[in-house]
Formats: C-alpha cells, sequence, structure tokens
C-alpha cells in the first residue's frame, strides 16, 4: 500500500487571553465553599448563572455590565461563601513567532526519509517514516516495545479534538469529550461538504508554487505553512480553520511512542483556536472524572489562574500524571502556565542530537525535554506531518509516561521516573546548563533495560 503524504512545519501555538464579554458583559469563575450556594451571589449583585461544574463547587457568573465587572470581582472575593473568584478569560491559539528553521537542514533531514511507504504498525497500516521516526530511536521507545507498549493505559489531552477516522489512530481513540459545544470530540465536526472531499484529496493536486520538492515528489515539505492555510489556497470558497488538525497531531504523537494507550480527547479549543479558562479547569476535572492515567497539555499562557492550578494540583492527587510544553518563544518559560505549575511536568523541545530546539524555551518551569523538531505525526484526513515545537515534545513525554503506568504500576511515582532517569544534556548546550531539567527522558533507562 502507498500513499503519498505532506508534510509542513507546524508550530507550538502560544495562548493570548483577552477579556471575555466585552459589550455583552463579564463572566466570573467562582468557587464556592462547602455548604454554601451561587444564588447568595446572585441576589446580591444581580449575576445570572452561565454554567456549573457538577460536584466541585466551581460555577460561571455572568454580570451584565461589563463596565462594573472589576468592581463586582472585588466585592465577590471578600464574600465569606467564596474561595476563589477570578474573571474568567477568553484564550486565543495563535502561532508563536517561527521556528530558525534551516531550510537546509530540513532539506537534508527530509532527503533521508521516503514519504510513500507504508509499514505495520501494531496491527495497522501506517506510514513507515512515522513508525520508525528517529525520535522514537533517540528516547529508546522503539528498543522497548517488547516490555511495554502502555497497554492498560489512557492519555487525555486537552486540545482542538481529533480525527476519529484517521487509520492510525481510531482503534486506540475513546470518544472523549467536548466541552466547547458539548457535541463531538472530533476536528472534523462543522466542516461543510466541501472541506471533507477536499481532506479526501490527493495533497499533491493542492501543493502551490512555493513548495520544496524532494525525491522527485514523493515527500513534500512546506517550510513555515500550516495546514489551514495549504489547504485554503486550494479551498476556493471553503476556508478551513486556522488550528484545524492540531489536537490530532498530538494525539498521533502520543500513540507513536505508546501504541497500546488509550486516546481520551478532550476538545476545549475550538477549531478557530479559541476557549476560555473555564472551559480548561472544565477540561482538567472531565480528566478527573474519566480516571486518566496522563493528562498532555500542549498550550500555555501567562495568565496565572488559581482555580486552574488548584484544579491541575487535585488532577496530581489523584494519581494522574501531568504534562506540558514550555513554549516556544526561544526565552526562559518562567511565568508561562500551567508548565511553570509545581504539579505539572513542563518540557523543552530538542533536536535530535539534544541540542535544545532554536525555538524552545527553557528555565525552572522545564523538568526535561524531549525531540520537538523533526517530530512526525497524523494529520486529519488520514495524513501524516513533520512538526516542529514543544506542542509536540510535550505529548513523547506523555507517551513515555504512559509507557511506564503500563509496565510498573499506575501513579506519580511512574510519572517521576521517567524524569528522574533523563540522560544529561547540559554539556551539548553550553549556555543553558540547569535550565533544561533533568535533561532529554530516556525510556530504556526509565525501564531499566540495558
Amino acid at each position: 500500500m502507498r500513499s503519498r503524504v505532506f508534510l509542513s512545519v507546524a508550530l507550538i501555538p502560544l495562548v493570548m487571553v483577552l477579556l471575555r464579554g466585552g459589550n455583552g458583559g463579564v463572566d466570573i469563575i467562582v468557587k464556592l465553599r462547602n455548604g454554601h450556594s451561587v444564588r447568595e451571589l446572585s441576589e446580591n449583585y444581580g449575576t445570572r448563572k452561565a454554567g456549573y461544574l457538577a460536584n466541585r463547587g466551581i460555577w460561571l457568573i455572568h454580570v451584565d455590565d461589563s463596565t462594573n465587572g472589576q468592581a463586582v470581582l472585588h466585592k465577590i472575593q471578600k464574600e465569606p461563601a467564596v474561595e476563589d473568584a477570578e474573571i474568567d478569560r477568553r484564550v486565543k491559539l495563535t502561532s508563536a513567532r517561527l521556528a530558525n528553521v534551516s531550510p537546509e537542514l530540513v532539506q537534508d533531514m527530509m532527503a533521508l526519509l521516503d514519504g510513500q511507504t507504508m509499514t505495520s504498525f501494531n496491527g495497522t497500516t501506517v506510514l513507515k517514516a512515522y513508525a520508525e521516526q528517529r525520535a522514537m530511536t533517540v528516547i529508546g521507545a522503539d528498543q522497548v516495545r517488547k516490555i511495554s507498549t502502555g497497554a492498560g493505559t489512557r492519555v487525555a489531552y486537552i486540545d482542538t479534538g481529533v480525527d476519529p477516522m484517521h487509520h492510525a489512530l481510531r482503534p486506540w481513540l475513546e470518544p472523549g469529550v467536548d466541552v466547547v459545544n458539548d457535541r463531538s470530540a472530533s476536528e472534523l465536526d462543522g466542516l461543510s461538504q466541501d472541506m471533507m472531499s477536499l481532506l479526501d484529496q490527493d495533497m499533491m493536486s493542492l501543493l502551490d508554487q512555493d513548495m520544496m520538492s524532494l525525491l522527485d515528489h514523493k515527500l513534500i515539505f512546506l517550510l513555515n505553512r500550516s495546514l489551514a492555510s495549504i489547504l485554503n489556497s486550494a479551498a476556493g470558497s471553503c476556508a478551513f480553520p486556522p488550528a484545524f488538525g492540531h489536537g490530532t497531531l498530538v494525539a498521533g504523537t502520543i500513540h507513536v511512542v505508546a501504541p497500546d494507550a488509550r486516546l481520551v480527547p478532550i476538545k476545549a479549543f475550538d477549531a478557530y483556536g479559541y476557549t476560555t479558562m473555564f472551559n480548561l479547569i472544565e477540561s482538567v476535572y472531565k480528566a478527573i472524572d474519566l480516571d486518566v492515567d496522563v493528562l498532555n497539555m500542549s498550550f500555555s499562557t501567562m495568565e496565572n489562574s488559581d482555580i486552574f492550578r488548584k484544579s491541575l494540583d487535585t488532577a496530581k492527587e489523584e494519581g494522574i500524571a501531568i504534562v506540558a510544553s514550555a513554549g516556544n518563544d526561544a526565552r526562559d518559560g518562567n511565568g508561562l502556565y500551567p508548565a511553570a505549575y509545581p504539579s505539572v511536568f513542563g518540557i523543552a523541545a530538542t533536536d535530535l542530537n539534544d541540542r535544545l530546539a532554536s525555538f524552545s524555551n527553557y528555565g525552572t518551569g522545564v523538568s526535561a525535554t524531549a525531540p520537538g523538531a523533526y517530530v512526525i505525526s497524523t494529520l486529519p484526513g488520514g495524513k501524516y506531518a513533520a512538526v516542529w515545537g514543544t506542542s509536540f515534545s510535550a505529548p513523547v513525554v506523555s507517551g513515555a509516561m504512559a509507557l511506564l503506568a503500563s509496565n510498573r504500576g499506575h501513579g506519580k511515582s511512574s510519572a517521576t521516573l521517567v524524569i528522574n532517569t533523563a540522560d544529561s544534556i547540559d554539556a551539548l548546550n553550553p549556555g543553558y546548563e540547569k535550565k533544561l531539567g533533568k535533561g532529554r527522558i530516556n525510556v530504556r533507562q526509565a525501564l531499566r533495560i540495558r
């Protein structure tokens, strides 16, 4: 079986935070103390209920007058019934600055890959370059599959959803949840028939003149292009949403590391890249309710939410290993959340030679690193892509933690072992000593395989 493959650079999104409400009012997230009702706030401040997390005492209340939102918030925060209160924030996924990726280096790397040949992988037929990619050799995942494949574990990820029909992922996908519209976790949900038809087309017909052609068109690599931008260049009246495909990329990265782990998509970002802090908080509690072993979050924000942090603390107390991307700004990532929270393992990106990727953040919020350059993953429509960004180093680590949980038992001790057995790479990264956590993860070492 042969299949043409589209390869593009995909960068970790940088989360921009905006006030929610505008002229339509302001939403406030409120966590009540036990024994109190939100009705007290409604009576005192004229607010109305806009959302509720069952059995968590967390409410979303609406203030009609946005100009009075901060004043109402300050009063609510002083109420004896209130444990925490904060303005709900609108969160948008936008492309971070472009990674400083050398086209010559990319060309050399891609020349080593066959973008058409398929192979058998864990009972399915997938792109050989995906199943046998170097990133798996770097962390030792390809050498431990007789010991652990992640069987019996469940990995949730908060993102834009998934392509539930992708042949590489479908057997291991659970339905997941959609906290955006309470419908489907599918990234295809809401696409027009024209868009669906376009996804089914041979990607070779969609490429424009700025492509890089390698290996006689067996492999196509488009520098600094998103899936949506490529599809839209040939879509005519179609307009694919800008965040389309990100969740499927994250799912495919987890799967290639831990091929028998169950994948649990939690759709919190819509296809246009929007969500709210309340949605993120709800997503964490959904992961707890779904009893997952690992929670992956391939996003970052400068907004520090106490209620979000406490939800993650609760998840950790429940034995969930929590992984987040460190950010894609080539700077110290201290103060970027959720990676900087104590309950979260923040992951930076390295290349295939254990050097810090040119775009990756570093610093005290980093627990470890993993390959986040030249990672090959799944795209909607049964396709594949080469991706760059800490969005993809994080799910490499999430998959590794599933391998350990399957072999050594669930809980935070297995997750910590993945971090603590990492190989130090400080010597290869002068100037970044003690800024890359424990180093690049090594699954062989974590599983004590000689």
